[in-house]
This record gives C-alpha cells, structure tokens and sequence, in this order.
C-alpha cells in the first residue's frame, strides 16, 4: 500500500529544511528546489481562484515527470475557500488524470467536500492511491474513505478515536506545518492507539524516525 520509499517517514511537509525523510509540497508552477530529494506538486485548492491558476497547472503538468516529484498535490477541494467548488473539481480532475499517467499517489486537502471527494474518487476509478493529508475528522468519515481505499495522513493535531480505526496500511504521518519533529508527532499519535495497532506500536519503540 506504501508507495513511497521506506526511508520517508514524513509524506506531507512545508518546511524547507527537511531532510530526505519527508516529501517537500512545492506550489505548482514554483521553482524545484534544490533539496530535499523527495517533492510533491500540486494546484492547492485556495489557490483555484488566483488568475494564474491555469498557467501554474499548465507549469505542473510539465514538471510532474520529474523523478524527484514523488505525489502529486497538496491538491483538492475546500468549500471554504477557493473558486467554486465545480472550478476546483475540474482542476482536481486534471490532478486525477495526472496522478494516473505518472502513476504517482495524491496529497490531497479536503475541507468540508467529503461527499464530492468520494464522488470523484467513484467516478474516475483511480488505480493510484489517494491520501488525504491532515485529517481531523470523526471516525465514521475515516471508515467512508478506508472502504473506498483511500488513505489518510495524520499530523500533530489528530482525533485519537479516528487513529485507532485506521488500518496501518492506510496510515501515513506528517508534520504539514507542525514546529514539531515527525518522531514526536508519530509517537503521540502511536501511543494514542489500542492493542489493535500492537505491531505498529512495537514499530514505533523501535524506530521512530
């Protein structure tokens, strides 16, 4: 289910001085920096309405077949902000058929459009995996996008009952744009869980970077 290399424990980070345990977000249309090794690219859905949008999606299509572009994203929709939510659709469709052609998985942020998320998500049948990043939400939500094979990132705020709900192959961790160390956002999240995550607990003592 992981389709990241093992060494990243980070999927989901704007902190430019991470090292090449986590996946940098860069903005579509932005210059690649020059470290770390490991990027995610994407149109974020606040920024829908900003008059360059389609010049920075065309940017992204361009520079997605970079090796170094690991996921596509942080891409998504956002009833609270952002174009209307039919404009963020279609360009949330043009990260779908992207993330399909390179094969690379999505970094997606969702805000109140769960309902349009699992739409699309039935619609276009994705063969690549979905995270949503910076999940919140109570667990009955969680269980409606694990059915549907989607995965879900946890960061430094996080509702334990949800953690303990979700399968450790559709698990992932981030510090988004926590101060915090991933190994102390994983470990809390970790030590929130009950015995059904034993092992992953066991993987958290042992290594927790």
């Amino acid at each position: 289910m992981n389709p990241f290399p093992d060494t990243i424990t980070d999927i989901h980070t704007h902190n430019r001085q991470c090292g090449d345990w986590a996946i940098l977000s860069v903005n579509a249309g932005d210059p690649l920096p020059p470290a770390p090794a490991f990027l995610s690219s994407g149109l974020h859905p606040w920024h829908t309405v900003d008059p360059d949008a389609e010049e920075r999606m065309a940017a992204l299509e361009n520079t997605a077949v970079s090796t170094r572009i690991t996921a596509i994203g942080e891409c998504g929709l956002d009833r609270l902000r952002g174009a209307d939510i039919k404009r963020q659709e279609q360009l949330f469709a043009r990260h779908i058929l992207l993330s399909e052609q390179l094969r690379k998985p999505m970094i997606i942020h969702c805000v109140r459009a769960f309902d349009r998320l699992l739409h699309m998500h039935r619609e276009y049948r994705p063969r690549q995996l979905w995270i949503v990043h910076g999940f919140r939400g109570k667990p009955q939500l969680a269980s409606q996008l694990i059915d549907n094979g989607i995965a879900i990132s946890l960061g430094e705020r996080f509702n334990p009952q949800t953690a303990n709900i979700i399968p450790e192959d559709h698990l992932f961790f981030e510090t988004d744009e926590s101060l915090l160390p991933i190994q102390d956002i994983k470990s809390k999240i970790i030590s929130s869980m009950d015995q059904s995550h034993e092992s992953l607990k066991k993987y958290g003592d042992l290594n927790n970077n």
